[in-house]
């Protein structure tokens, strides 16, 4: 169902939004249904299955595990047929500094982040054989780095040099595949709420909101509006960018 007075047009596209069970994967799952997409939710989480309430359809993915896109390739072609796109959103947070972070908090940042938007990206390039956009879920940490979230960071900052990759591999193989990054700043979703606890996170939250220019953290829906331009033939001109969406963070 399109909403009123937008002029965004996604109806009959094949979508596939991982990490769409919460926050702001959950947000673009129901924008581009509202446009008129076909939205598939991935998310590991099986509690997080909720189609009716998003006019969606939920498959249980890990997106770290190739297996797991193989299953999803599979349940793609077999029910559509096709791929128009995809958005790389899955991403776990761990606080840490360049002191106190071990290999092990390291690598399982970079499992979901970076492995499994790779992953992804490897995924929509097999299955959209008529064109198509990937939008991958980043951060403004890519562009602006803090002390106490290095591993995140340096997973957000990859994601962005792998969108400008693959944009770069579709304009030479003229595969009419386009791949662009959003970078938000502070958002309000579970996994912020989750992130700003503790010694430290009302300041914190404070010096985000100071940092906007609305004076508070963002939206997932903000976030969501975005998405669903870089997904539609609006932004047919637009591949290898990174969209920051952080309120001015960045400044």
């Amino acid at each position: 169902m399109k909403q009123s007075g937008e002029a965004t047009n996604l109806a009959g596209k094949v979508i596939i939004v991982t990490g769409g069970g919460s926050g702001i994967g959950a947000a673009i799952a129901e924008r581009l249904a509202a446009h008129g997409a076909r939205v598939i939710r991935s998310d590991i989480r099986p509690e997080s299955n909720t189609d009716g309430d998003s006019g969606s359809e939920f498959f249980e993915q890990d997106v770290g595990d190739p297996t797991s896109w193989e299953s999803l390739e599979r349940y793609v072609t077999g029910k559509f047929g096709k791929l128009d796109g995809l958005v790389n959103n899955a991403g776990i947070y761990r606080p840490d500094t360049i002191v106190e972070t071990s290999i092990a908090t390291f690598r399982e940042i970079m499992r979901v982040n970076v492995e499994g938007t790779l992953l992804g990206c490897q995924s929509a390039l097999r299955l959209m054989t008529a064109g198509g956009s990937i939008v991958n879920i980043a951060s403004a940490a890519a562009m602006r780095p803090g002390p106490t979230d290095v591993s995140y960071g340096m997973s957000k900052a990859a994601i962005v040099n792998l969108t400008k990759a693959v944009a770069s591999h579709c304009i030479a193989g003229k595969l009419n595949i386009r791949c662009n990054a959003i970078c938000p700043g502070g958002v309000e979703t579970p996994m912020s709420a989750r992130t700003l606890v503790g010694p430290g996170a009302r300041e914190l939250a404070q010096r985000l909101r100071d940092a906007s220019v609305t004076g508070a953290l963002g939206k997932p829906s903000e976030i969501a509006a975005v998405a669903a331009f870089l997904l539609s033939s609006e932004a047919a001109f637009m591949t290898g960018v990174p969209v920051l969406v952080d309120g001015g963070f960045s400044l």
